[in-house]
């Protein structure tokens, strides 16, 4: 069995270095990111967060074999990305040649997209979000040229697992299931390989994705804090029109000039290889070419997955999970194209825009690895400050009987305002949970937990109760300290 998987072993290595040389200056930083605070400061699991048993008990087994969770970063990140370089291993597998370093180089656009890198800052989440892109990518290894029932049935079963897993994971990275799959029919056409064999197994696929999400749906309700209502039949049609817009919309907004135009690039010349690699007239050229263009413009929304029929469709980062392994598969199949009598200075202008992105996303990593370390220590110390100007004002036993309303966010540290200039998808992974103090439970977590001082947060307060006429009771460089009526308001400036 070890021979049959040795020539993975070194492929393997070499994309969990590049990733594990990636997650250097976010390891550093040793930041708790957002959910990490309550985890760390609780013990806090998942089964109550929409149902994301499988990460309770990746947890429980893989990493501490306790029900109550210790940080152990970076062990748990290492972990991810161990997964992650599963995943990506195995779409080189499908897609490409595991041989070739070029390809084994840009399979990492998978893991180092800034949609998807800030899914490995969580140190008790990532390997669980790690876990489900494997999960959701693994079932394709059964695919077979034949489509006998056994192998049928052995993907449909292997399916609907490798499914479940995901959706008691993270549910986002379902939409790689569909991207993988979109990804086959491309590169079988491509091919020019008979299509029947591949749709029996994409339809038992599609089964078995019905009985992992009809099995998930059984599960006992838990609780979420993100709508799920999805679109009306009325506004059905409109509405998946406009959650595209929006994908697209998010993706120019967040990405940075430079990564704008070299994704251009690597687009462009992805498709100039699939067409002069085309071994046929010209008609059967430009039909693969706009066969091409057609799968990387559909799989961006495909990869969206089942946000595309939200109401209330999110587009924060992690929500665009999926377009990572749509420019690693893009790229994969179109230099897998090449004949090996292709000219060397050909191949190397056609794969240069591709190597250049994942250098920048590569560069990236590091640039908001030390921006959070620099966001960590400012908030820290205003944070620092608020509590200061609390215990300065009032005694322990005084402010225990007082409701505390804190209002404003501490901004972004000069420093990372400038690499959010440069990066605007900055703002959103170093956000109000990094960044506020009262507009969330995990932005005032250090403020609560770490100098002791509980109270309730903003939203539990009786909305009429106000502070504007109060009396001053400090008045700071930071932040002054305003009461009315037994009720306490903090405006951090």
């Amino acid at each position: 069995m070890f021979k049959k998987y040795r020539p993975f072993l070194k492929p393997f290595l070499f994309i969990l270095t590049i990733y594990c040389v990636s997650m250097l200056a976010i390891w550093r930083s040793g930041v708790s990111f957002i959910d990490d605070n309550g985890r760390a400061s609780t013990g806090k699991g998942w089964t109550s967060d929409f149902n994301r048993y499988s990460s309770s008990i990746l947890s429980f087994f893989l990493i501490q074999l306790n029900t109550s969770l210790v940080d152990i970063s970076p062990w748990s990140q290492i972990i991810a990305m161990a997964f992650l370089t599963a995943a990506s291993l195995l779409m080189v597998h499908y897609f490409g040649d595991i041989r070739k370093k070029t390809h084994l180089v840009l399979s990492t656009l998978v893991g180092l997209t800034p949609f998807t890198l800030v899914c490995w800052l969580y140190k008790f989440d990532a390997p669980c979000m790690a876990m489900a892109l494997l999960a959701s990518t693994a079932p394709f290894i059964f695919i077979k040229e034949s489509s006998t029932k056994k192998d049928l049935l052995k993907f449909t079963a292997t399916s609907a697992i490798c499914l479940f897993i995901t959706l008691t994971s993270y549910q986002a990275f379902s939409g790689v299931y569909l991207l993988i799959a979109l990804a086959f029919i491309l590169k079988c056409f491509l091919d020019d390989k008979k299509l029947l064999p591949l749709f029996k197994y994409l339809g038992c696929g599609l089964l078995g994705f019905l009985i992992a999400g009809i099995a998930f749906k059984l599960l006992p309700t838990a609780s979420g804090y993100r709508p799920i209502e999805t679109l009306s039949f009325s506004n059905f049609i409109p509405g998946i029109f406009h959650n595209i817009a929006s994908v697209f919309a998010q993706i120019l907004a967040s990405f940075a000039p430079s990564w704008i135009i070299f994704t251009t690039l690597s687009v462009l010349c992805a498709s100039i290889a699939i067409f002069i690699n085309t071994k046929s007239k010209t008609r059967r050229k430009i039909i693969n070419l706009a066969a091409f263009i057609a799968f990387f413009f559909l799989a961006i929304p495909v990869s969206y997955g089942i946000y595309l029929f939200l109401a209330d469709a999110p587009t924060n980062p992690r929500s665009l999970i999926g377009i990572g392994s749509v420019l690693a598969i893009s790229s994969i199949i179109a230099i897998n194209k090449f004949s090996k009598k292709q000219n060397i200075y050909t191949k190397a202008i056609l794969t240069a825009p591709a190597i250049i992105l994942v250098y920048l996303f590569f560069i990236y990593s590091f640039a908001i690895g030390n921006a959070l370390s620099d966001q960590y220590e400012y908030s820290s110390s205003i944070n620092a400050a608020v509590a200061d100007s609390l215990t300065q004002t009032y005694s322990r036993e005084e402010l225990a009987t007082k409701k505390l309303k804190i209002r404003g966010d501490i901004g972004l540290a000069p420093n990372v305002q400038h690499v959010n200039d440069l990066y605007p998808i900055t703002a959103q992974i170093i956000d109000e949970f990094q960044t506020g103090l009262s507009q969330t439970a995990w932005g005032s977590w250090r403020l609560r937990f770490n100098y002791g001082l509980e109270y309730n947060h903003h939203e539990l307060l009786d909305q009429d109760i106000s502070c504007e006429n109060g009396e001053t009771k400090y008045d700071g460089y930071y932040n002054s300290v305003i009461e009315q009526g037994g009720n306490v308001c903090i405006e951090i400036k």
